[in-house]
């Protein structure tokens, strides 16, 4: 597999693409790391109440057992430290939806900032560099194979602009089909200057 163009001008370009590429994912994922971390910041109150409950309730419920324990002491006087007990459960139970509601928010946040700039950047700088990866292999196959000489100069005629093909040759088609070796070469190193491979790879008869 051919990752990386055989011009060293387009070589660094494709590296620096490459290493941007990853610089900007790490990038964002540090960002979304951030905001995490500052939105769980606002759990904290969530979580004061949320330990703050329980601890009451426990005391509430403790003190209650004591009342109902004190001798000469009528049935009932507990009540009220057991109704402090649920309301204490109640503020436990708003604290951690509170905590939840608020991780909840980090998390789709934190996912948000981090996907949304890497997947819009993938989604453009994928596809190109795969097209390279995808066009440099086949030719590169072709050229070992010996034949891909004639292959890559008629490819040439497809998809090289034509002000380009008439510098080779006034009429580069039928030159390429009388076999025209110096034209048929000329196409050839045009078409390979242009997925990024070397001239050399040309096999000279």
């Amino acid at each position: 597999m051919k990752l990386y163009a055989d011009t060293p001008s387009r070589r660094v370009a494709q590296l620096f693409a490459d290493l941007l590429t990853v610089a900007w994912i790490v990038g964002w994922v540090l960002l979304g790391k951030l905001v995490h971390e500052l939105v769980s910041a606002l759990a904290v109150p969530g979580e004061k109440m949320d330990e703050a409950g329980t601890a009451l309730s426990a005391k509430m419920l403790e003190a209650a057992g004591r009342v109902d324990d004190l001798p000469l002491v009528k049935d009932g006087i507990a009540a009220p430290f057991e109704g402090a007990a649920k309301a204490a459960d109640q503020l436990r139970a708003a604290g951690e939806a509170q905590v939840d509601a608020v991780s909840t928010i980090a998390i789709g946040l934190a996912i948000a900032v981090v996907v949304v700039p890497v997947l819009m950047w993938l989604l453009v700088y994928v596809p190109l560099r795969w097209r390279f990866i995808r066009t440099a292999t086949s030719t590169q196959r072709f050229l070992e194979a010996g034949t891909g000489a004639d292959l890559v100069a008629l490819r040439a005629m497809s998809t090289q602009p034509l002000h380009k093909l008439v510098k080779i040759s006034d009429d580069p088609v039928r030159a390429w089909r009388d076999g025209d070796a110096d034209v048929v070469a000329k196409l050839a190193e045009l078409e390979l200057k242009a997925v990024g491979l070397s001239a050399k790879r040309l096999r000279k008869p």
